[in-house]
């Protein structure tokens, strides 16, 4: 029986056969261009870091080839200085965000906690809310005396005005520990969830506390998430740059990335090869811990689920279990909900930090949406973040196809490029594409910024692709390509519905980092690009903080819609589908 698709038994013509070389060629051909496509991504740029290290000049003018830049830094005890305070800073807000991770996830995966599924959607979804508008709200709530915290406390207690000061190492480790208990908390559930409940019963039966079976049996069984995530908590604090330039700069502290954008951007004479040195210092520091990471697990058995007796049994905190929920939904409270209350009701007030019904005003918003420079924010923002979602999507498939479905040689070497920019900090990677591609009539466009991003998220989409890829049997591919399907037909018509969660999960994600991030982006955004994460940024460390509440809602709803619009247009489609 013949159909217009084809048919089994069918005889090839020269016209099949010509589609069917024309497929093995591009099947053939992928490898190489991912590979080649990666490396201009992540490997030239990296490059160049290295290269800037030995240059006299700023990136795209004369010099020559240097060591002083080296000897300068290496020399200075203002660089020594930097790696104390980022490590000061670092290192408790690691331990303190590894904590209240570790205790947000054990409530909700193992105890009978109420209302586990709303705990655990608020957390996600403070994971989701964009960084920058969250710190401009901690301006407004912690400055020492005039903050709106102080001001509520120095009326309820005397004196209580200047109990909170963001501007402080204080304020730095607490807020930062916030800002990554949320992320550190999704790294760590599954494990919890994974986790067979009869060893816990098996040590209860025998005798053992409650906090003793936490210490001798959940703890050895969660250390491979909890090196994982307490390694990845440290790099992303090593890495930071919008808490510590928001707040520590006004203080005086400054760590790696706020001294790098110092040296480049911050003085009256940029001095681009000491900032080089410094970012390739931050990057070699980062890129260890990364490995230090791999060493440690690798070998390793943590087995968690067995093949008997798997059986989630919550703990039974009794009226404990309320205080549980209370906790978590009061962090989501102070560190979620209340940062963004106070942001919006900022928008709408004469004087930024005095919130009272006398000085409403829409004034701020007229004045933002009637300029022609912040529509365009808006335009570019979005424009940047579909663009780099999409690449992303595609070339992140793709290089998950090749590791996990062919026989490639240098598959390994590929997934380890993509992976790479995992250990690189997002203010280093900026340099990286500024000294890249400054010579390049894309640079000053949106186009090296969708780069810039879509090289930030290779590493976080493709693993959404390759832990899908690899549960997927092979035998739909054998049979479509048995029955005549060229690769790319295969590719579209099998593996992409197959992948259609991790499609959607993958674009959300990505989408969301391209639209708040701040660090891959604030030295490549020029006069001919305007991002609002860099407005918001600029407005900010000028003093306009009420016109920088407008935009920091703008980028927290685009943010907001953008994830709430593709699960429904996605779930739509998926009904269609299946009707």
């Amino acid at each position: 029986m013949a159909t217009a698709e084809g048919s089994i038994g069918r005889r090839e013509g020269p016209i099949s056969r010509l589609g069917r070389r024309r497929s093995l060629q591009l099947e053939a051909m992928l490898p190489l261009a991912l590979t080649a496509l990666v490396a201009a991504l992540v490997i030239y740029p990296m490059g160049m870091v290295v290269f800037g290290t030995f240059w006299s000049a700023a990136p795209g003018q004369p010099g020559t080839l240097t060591l002083e830049n080296w000897a300068a830094v290496l020399s200075d005890s203002a660089t020594f200085e930097v790696l104390l305070y980022t490590l000061a800073i670092a290192i408790p807000r690691t331990l303190l965000a590894l904590v209240l991770a570790t205790a947000f996830a054990w409530c909700i995966a193992r105890t009978n906690a109420p209302c586990k599924t709303l705990l655990e959607g608020l957390l996600v979804f403070m994971f989701l809310l964009p960084e920058l508008p969250w710190v401009l709200a901690w301006m407004l709530l912690g400055a020492p005396n005039v903050g709106l915290l102080n001001q509520w406390l120095g009326a309820l207690v005397p004196g209580g005005e200047g109990l909170i000061n963001v501007y402080s190492y204080g304020g730095l480790i607490v807020l930062g520990a916030a800002r990554s208990a949320p992320v550190l908390f999704l790294f760590i559930l599954p494990a919890l969830l994974a986790m067979d409940a009869t060893l816990e019963e098996a040590a209860r039966m025998a005798g053992a506390s409650a906090w003793r079976t936490l210490w001798r049996i959940n703890f050895p069984l969660l250390l491979p998430a909890l090196l994982a995530s307490g390694i990845l908590s440290f790099v992303v604090a090593m890495e930071s740059f919008e808490i510590p330039q928001l707040l520590g700069t006004p203080a005086s502290i400054f760590v790696f990335t706020t001294r790098i954008y110092d040296l480049a951007y911050g003085g009256h004479v940029a001095n681009f090869g000491a900032a080089m040195v410094l970012a390739l210092i931050l990057l070699a520091l980062t890129g260890s811990l990364i490995v230090v990471q791999w060493r440690l697990l690798c070998g390793r058995s943590y087995t968690t689920v067995s093949g008997r007796g798997f059986k989630a049994q919550p703990l039974d905190l009794g009226s404990g279990r309320w205080i549980a929920f209370g906790v978590i939904f009061a962090f989501f409270v102070v560190f979620g909900a209340l940062p963004f209350i106070v942001l919006l009701l900022n928008s709408f007030m004469e004087l930024s930090g005095f919130i009272s019904w006398e000085m409403l005003t829409t004034e701020h918003w007229r004045n933002a949406l009637g300029r022609d420079e912040v529509l365009k924010s808006i335009m570019d923002t979005l424009m940047v973040g579909v663009a780099a979602a999409t690449l992303g999507v595609v070339i992140s498939v793709l290089i998950s196809y090749v590791v996990t479905r062919t026989g490639w040689r240098g598959r390994k070497a590929l997934d380890l490029m993509a992976w790479g920019p995992w250990a690189i900090p997002g203010l280093v990677m900026s340099l990286g594409f500024l000294w890249a591609f400054v010579w390049l009539p894309i640079y000053g466009t949106l186009w090296v910024v969708v780069l810039a991003l879509v090289a930030r998220g290779l590493p976080v989409a493709s693993r959404f692709f390759t832990s899908t890829m690899v549960q997927l049997s092979a035998e739909l591919e054998e049979s479509a390509r048995i029955h005549g399907g060229s690769w790319l037909r295969t590719f579209l018509r099998i593996w992409l519905p197959l992948l259609r969660p991790a499609v959607v999960g993958a674009w959300i994600l990505l989408f969301v980092i391209a639209v708040r991030i701040l660090d891959v982006v604030v030295l490549l955004a020029g006069s001919g690009v305007h991002m609002l994460s860099v407005d918001i940024f600029l407005w900010t460390v000028t003093g306009r903080q009420e016109a920088a509440s407008v935009l920091a809602l703008i980028q927290t709803a685009l943010v907001v819609v953008g994830c709430v619009g593709v699960r429904l247009l996605s779930h739509r489609a998926l009904q269609q589908s299946v009707h």
